[in-house]
């Protein structure tokens, strides 16, 4: 994991003096883009974050990793002075049963640290954990996986001046709300209470992230940082993972779950645990944020070390150790060229390749007559899949082969590589041929379903199997199942998508055109504003899952955890495709800068290559002026894409005109109507169109 708050900063300083220079000589607000609401860089607002007003929104703890609780939630009982101990001093509990519940306003989680002053007497008080308000009780939400419906409460000795920090296997990965309760007829007398943070175990500090996220909405914004701090509480000391057979009482968070010394797994609260299927989504997100490639590290290398002689690899890793999943299979695969992708490192890939062949050559034998995967281990993220040729395990395979042809080229063997590729294409036509629907414009769920899924179709665009014009038909259909607060997932009894969400936001991005970024756009801020938002939530991370309206309540289990990795879709999203920032190609030394603007009036932000970070920003006026600035290492080479607005633009790339409004002024450049391209661009450059 890499730390570089003090190079961050000089770079956006940096960026602010080329920016002001930037509009002394082209009259434009590039440097101080505003919405109109003040919430625009460099505003004077008093916020305390200068010319870093991105920093705001950071949820994470500072090098200290100590938090305390903001607020009372609520209290029963006898206690006096309930705000007391927020400050330091003495809140009193008085009778058996008397409560205080308190709110450290954001998920939290580590180890608890509570400090009485007094007591009358040998007295017993009880701890119990929630994530979310509607769990609050005396006893601490679900995350054992056991029998029992709820973990119970700790059970503290207090005699006299007392002070007690929870044991290591009764570490809680994720809370917000902690109830203090009586146990026993006398008084206590609470003075302190802390928590030490104990996610991120490699982050000197924790709010020292190394790339960044910032625009011209304040929503968006609040959802990349809750974004990256979901990941964050998802990145665990692999020596604290969940126990795995449940314990027969509370709980246990002291298990061995992979390598290394730090690693990401599927929830803060629970599981504990690396499922594959999480990786998908998680180690581009941890990447976004955090530019943290070895906690991905760590994990693919424990899924890839529990592999079996017959090239199946697992379900979900130790100490769960499930198998019976060609999806999650094939998503371990497919997170392989992620991690590559931002790494370039062909030292690690040479330590899974020989797996890594093994792994598609297990999948591969599953292809049938139609030329598509029949899947026979049905096991999948929310429903337990039928047998047969399952579109998301045939996107997944496409997607495989595609990378895995890059890879086995960087690895020397140009024969594999020929034939991943050619096997890629065929497994596209088959996909076409057998489960495109023309009438829908959709990919159907197996050839003869009725079922137009979310995840299959979105793994299809997001990843390019679909061409562009099916690309756009898919997400025009994908829109149709919105409702007031969440995109949804017919192949699941049409409840809210969350992994399939985060699929489809990516999705919406790579559809290729700006009715489908604004979609994007769109249901980041309807499903994501609403997790981030509820009264139920932790009002800082995303769910693993929640139900419609109509149902009654938003979580029917205190089972569900709060804090999830495969939730957190939007985070790389808006890095990748708003801001525009991604690696590109092998080597993890290219780049893209194409920004997807939709409504939006400006972005900034970062990314972090293997030659070192990369810095853009851009803004848009009202009269549809775009202007743009890129700060990269010259070890670096872009691409920028300048969006035309359906109209004829003239593009300047350092005040020189490398684009007319009708063809290129000079080499590496093209259009292809949405865009126009600028190839091969090293160090620092001023981008500017406007109507020709």
């Amino acid at each position: 994991m890499h730390s570089s708050v003090s190079r961050r900063r000089r770079g956006a300083a940096a960026v602010a003096l080329g920016l002001s220079a930037l509009v002394a000589a082209q009259g434009t607000a590039l440097a101080a883009p505003g919405n109109g609401n003040g919430n625009g860089p460099g505003n004077g607002n008093g916020n305390g974050h200068g010319a870093r007003p991105w920093e705001k929104y950071i949820l994470s703890p500072s090098a200290s990793r100590t938090v305390r609780p903001v607020s009372v939630f609520r209290t029963t009982g006898a206690v006096h002075d309930a705000e007391a101990v927020l400050q330091g001093r003495r809140t009193t509990l008085s009778g058996e049963g008397s409560s205080i519940t308190l709110d450290f306003g954001k998920e939290v989680g580590g180890f608890t640290s509570l400090h009485f002053a007094g007591s009358d007497g040998a007295q017993k008080v009880g701890l119990a954990f929630a994530e979310s308000s509607k769990y609050v009780d005396t006893t601490s939400d679900a995350s054992t996986g056991g029998p029992r419906s709820r973990d119970g409460a700790l059970t503290v000795d207090v005699d006299g001046r007392t002070s007690y920090t929870t044991p290591d296997q009764y570490l809680r990965g994720g809370f917000r709300y902690l109830t203090i309760f009586l146990q026993s007829a006398g008084t206590v007398e609470l003075d302190k209470v802390s928590l030490q943070f104990t996610a991120a175990p490699e982050m000197k500090d924790p709010s020292d992230y190394a790339n960044y996220f910032y625009s011209s909405d304040d929503l968006l914004n609040r959802i990349w940082y809750a974004g990256a701090y979901t990941v964050q509480l998802n990145t665990i000391s692999p020596k604290r993972g969940r126990v795995w057979e449940p314990p027969s009482e509370l709980w246990d968070n002291s298990a061995t779950v992979g390598v290394g010394d730090t690693i990401l797994v599927d929830g803060a609260k629970r599981d504990r645990t690396v499922w594959p299927g999480d990786l998908g989504i998680e180690v581009p997100a941890a990447y976004a944020a955090f530019d943290d490639t070895e906690s991905a590290e760590n994990a693919l290398t424990t899924v890839y070390r529990h592999q079996r002689d017959t090239g199946e690899l697992p379900y979900a890793g130790p100490q769960l150790d499930k198998y019976g999943s060609d999806t999650y299979h094939l998503w371990t695969l497919a997170a392989t060229w992620d991690h590559y992708l931002h790494t370039g490192d062909r030292r690690w890939l040479s330590t899974v390749w020989g797996d890594y062949k093994e792994a598609v050559d297990f999948i591969s034998a599953k292809i049938q007559d139609k030329g598509l995967v029949y899947i026979t281990g049905t096991s999948d993220s929310v429903r337990i899949l039928s047998k047969g040729e399952n579109l998301i395990a045939n996107a997944l395979m496409w997607r495989v082969l595609d990378t895995g042809s890059q890879m086995a080229e960087a690895q020397g063997d140009r024969s594999l590589a020929r034939s991943y590729a050619e096997r890629a294409e065929a497994i596209r036509e088959a996909i076409d041929t057998h489960l495109w629907d023309e009438e829908a414009g959709a990919y159907r769920f197996y050839p003869d379903s009725d079922i137009h899924p979310q995840a299959g179709n979105s793994v299809a665009v997001w990843y390019g199997l679909a061409g562009d014009a099916k690309a756009k038909r898919i997400s025009e259909y994908l829109k149709t199942n919105w409702t007031s607060i969440s995109s949804t997932a017919p192949e699941n009894k049409g409840n809210p998508g969350v992994f399939s969400g985060s699929m489809e936001v990516n999705a919406h991005f790579n559809a290729g055109n700006p009715a489908a970024d604004q979609a994007g756009v769109d249901i980041i801020r309807r499903q994501w504003g609403y997790m981030l938002n509820h009264p139920e939530g932790t009002k800082s991370t995303f769910w693993e899952s929640f139900r419609n309206l109509e149902d009654g309540c938003v979580h029917c289990s205190s089972y569900v955890s709060l804090a999830h990795a495969w939730a957190t879709g939007p985070t790389p999203a808006l890095t990748f495709n708003v801001l525009g920032l991604k690696p590109t190609g092998v080597g993890g030394r290219s780049f893209d800068f194409v920004p997807h603007t939709a409504d939006l009036s400006f972005a900034r932000g970062s990314i972090t290559t293997t030659a070192g970070e990369v810095e853009a920003s851009w803004n848009v006026t009202k009269h549809g002026t775009f202007t743009a600035r890129l700060d990269a290492p010259r070890g670096a080479t872009g691409r920028v894409g300048v969006p035309t607005f359906g109209e004829r633009i003239e593009v300047r790339v350092d005040g020189r005109v490398v684009w007319d409004g009708r063809k290129a002024r000079t080499r590496g450049v093209s259009s292809d109507g949405t865009y126009v391209y600028v190839e091969g661009l090293r160090g620092d450059h001023r981008i500017r169109s406007k109507r020709a």
